[in-house]
């Protein structure tokens, strides 16, 4: 599984699952472009690639802001000459009183929030670089959604909606440019060891449900999104890879 020469776009890859795909992609031959609004960890990943012999950029974005989710798109393209991989990834949750809460308690900025990150910052992505990738003759994307979009989990009603609409776009995608090249696969974490969890109750009790008895590490993850990005899944298109350990069956 090789990227040799590639240009690939990780949303959100300052930490987490994006910085493990930067490292991976960039590992396998790729250019890793890191795009983050955390300047100080994204340059820190961008340094450790370089560092390892890989080749990465950081790019400073704001992906709430839709119009500097455009510049960075067309600026990577105009650099680089053409993007063959973007990884939407970046997300940060709603940090308010209601940030777990019933629906009928959720407030007005804590869904715009969690839907703006969620659906409207991936699909200002995807818009701008589907554009990219029609002229150049083919590409491909990876959603990073959720189990939360198959399961109805109280409290979190925002985000379970958000990425249950990130599977279903990623689904429409993949229908709709696959004759010019363009595939569009998502994969779907369980609980996975990021700061998107951090604080969490994580008890025993919680980690006896899940079958393989643990929560995941976000290489598990990445290599996921990798293979699905990868050519060893050129026949693969408008799928979402449940990665969770099982806790869904």
């Amino acid at each position: 599984m090789r990227f040799d020469e590639k240009i690939g776009i990780i949303m959100g890859g300052a930490s987490g699952i994006g910085k493990a795909v930067a490292q991976g992609w960039a590992a396998r031959g790729g250019h890793a472009v890191v795009v983050d609004i955390a300047k100080e960890p994204g340059g820190d990943v961008v340094a450790g690639i370089r560092t390892a012999g890989g080749r990465a950029t950081f790019v400073l974005c704001d992906l709430g802001n839709l119009e500097q989710i455009d510049d960075m798109v067309r600026s990577v393209a105009e650099t680089f000459g053409r993007i063959d991989m973007l990884h939407n990834n970046a997300f940060a949750p709603w940090k308010g009183i209601d940030a777990h809460a019933l629906i009928g308690d959720v407030s007005q900025p804590n869904w715009d929030h969690v839907l703006g990150l969620g659906l409207n910052s991936p699909f200002r992505a995807t818009r701008e670089t589907l554009a990219v990738m029609s002229r150049q003759g083919g590409g491909t994307i990876v959603n990073t959604c959720s189990e939360a979009a198959v399961r109805a989990l109280p409290y979190i009603g925002p985000y379970s909606v958000a990425k249950a609409a990130l599977t279903h776009f990623t689904k429409l995608v993949a229908r709709e440019y696959a004759s010019q090249g363009i595939r569009c696969n998502a994969v779907s974490p369980g609980v996975i060891d990021t700061p998107l969890i951090a604080g969490a109750p994580l008890d025993d009790e919680f980690i006896s449900k899940i079958p393989l008895q643990r929560i995941g590490r976000p290489e598990e993850i990445a290599n996921v999104v990798l293979f699905l990005a990868s050519d060893l899944a050129s026949y693969v298109t408008g799928e979402v890879v449940l990665v969770d350990g099982g806790h869904t069956l």
